[in-house]
């Protein structure tokens, strides 16, 4: 299951997901944070190698930037 779909699951709002190219963008929660910590463990992923925070500068909320996680952007993509 991709970090989309575990959040969407959780009840995370579509309409708060934000990207740039192939990262992701979500807002720093205590479900956010729980969900991508799941999401490391359960791949083997080490979270400092594809998570980084930022402060939105419309909200000021901090949010995370999660590497390569935005799964429209990767839609009919060869690899």
């Amino acid at each position: 299951m991709t970090l989309m779909e575990m959040l969407i699951k959780e009840g995370y709002p579509k309409e708060e997901f934000f990207h740039h190219y192939s990262d992701l963008y979500i807002f720093a929660t205590p479900m956010t944070q729980r969900v991508v910590n799941q999401w490391c463990k359960d791949n083997g992923y080490h979270r400092d190698l594809f998570v980084s925070t930022f402060h939105d500068q419309q909200t000021g909320k901090l949010m995370y930037d999660v590497a390569f996680q935005y799964d429209p952007f990767w839609q009919g993509k060869r690899i």
